[in-house]
């Protein structure tokens, strides 16, 4: 996994308290299942080929990739996805599917004058996504 800085003009992640929002698979075995034997093979709700299990990530080790790389990690919270409705919610359970805020180390020392909760840490019934896992 690569971070990049993908932000506007300078790039969002070089200036201090920039944020990094990321949704991704967990490599377990149920997400294999589920993502690949599932979504792929059965239901053939995407591509086969689409998902190699071996490129998942734990968000363990991403939480140490991104703090290694100056990222601080606010929240993490697994993601659901319906295939009746085309729709995502949020759950609990990080053992499918995650998304990660990250926001970028300022200065040592200072903390951010405001503490503002990220949108992932407010109630959300559900959250829809043109993705798919």
């Amino acid at each position: 996994v690569k971070i990049l800085d993908v932000g506007c003009g300078g790039g969002l992640l070089s200036e201090p308290e920039g944020s990094l929002f990321i949704t991704t698979i967990n490599k377990t075995q149920l997400s294999y299942v589920l993502g690949i034997v599932v979504a792929e093979k059965i239901m053939g709700i995407v591509p086969e080929g689409t998902h190699e299990w071996e490129k998942f990530v734990p968000p363990e080790e991403l939480e140490r990739l991104l703090e290694s790389n100056g990222l601080s990690v606010k929240t993490v919270n697994g993601m659901l996805y319906n295939p009746l409705s085309g729709s995502w919610s949020w759950m609990e359970s990080t053992s499918v599917n995650y998304a990660m805020h990250a926001v970028k180390s300022g200065l040592q020392g200072q903390s951010s004058p405001t503490d503002v909760p990220s949108e992932m840490e407010s109630e959300q019934p559900s959250a829809t996504a043109g993705t798919t896992m």
